[in-house]
């Protein structure tokens, strides 16, 4: 899929979810969810990308995540939900150790992206008030807290490079 057909699905998901209609919404955001990684990799590659292009493909993918993990959640299919989010926030935390100038420059969001990811997965084990889910939680939490160990570890080493 194109990336404008991949955006246009997901400007229609956006639209179908403020007006209710949740299956419909449910298809778009599966395509947009399914397409716009490649997207975002191709984005990165390329020297003409801006960052305000990258930014607005993340946000994209991070508003579309989260809307297709309420569905799923409200659907009852709530293991789907939490492995959309979370393969989703790990994307956000991988994409953020690439050395590309692009990703440098808007590091900050996806810095926050992924905070805002981890704040929903967080939300979402607490609401399930159950033991797994809390273990769940525990292990995002320890993965959380060592991906940030590392991305220090990364930010330090291109420094001392530069340096």
């Amino acid at each position: 899929m194109k990336l404008e057909q991949c955006w246009s699905h997901y400007i229609k998901a956006e639209e179908l979810i403020q007006q209710g209609h949740w299956p419909e919404a449910h298809y778009l955001y599966s395509d947009v969810l399914s397409h716009l990684p490649a997207h975002i990799q191709n984005a990165v590659s390329c020297e003409r990308t801006r960052p305000c292009q990258l930014r607005c493909m993340l946000d994209g993918f991070r508003n579309a995540c989260i809307n297709q993990s309420e569905i799923l959640n409200n659907l009852g299919r709530k293991e789907e939900a939490f492995t959309l989010l979370s393969h989703t926030y790990s994307y956000f935390q991988f994409l953020a150790l690439e050395s590309h100038v692009i990703v440098n420059t808007i590091n900050p969001v996806l810095h926050n992206h992924s905070e805002d990811l981890f704040r929903h997965i967080s939300a979402f084990c607490v609401a399930q008030r159950n033991a797994d889910w809390m273990q769940e939680l525990a292990n995002v939490q320890k993965s959380h807290h060592h991906f940030h160990q590392l991305q220090h570890s990364v930010f330090f080493e291109q420094s001392r490079l530069l340096n």
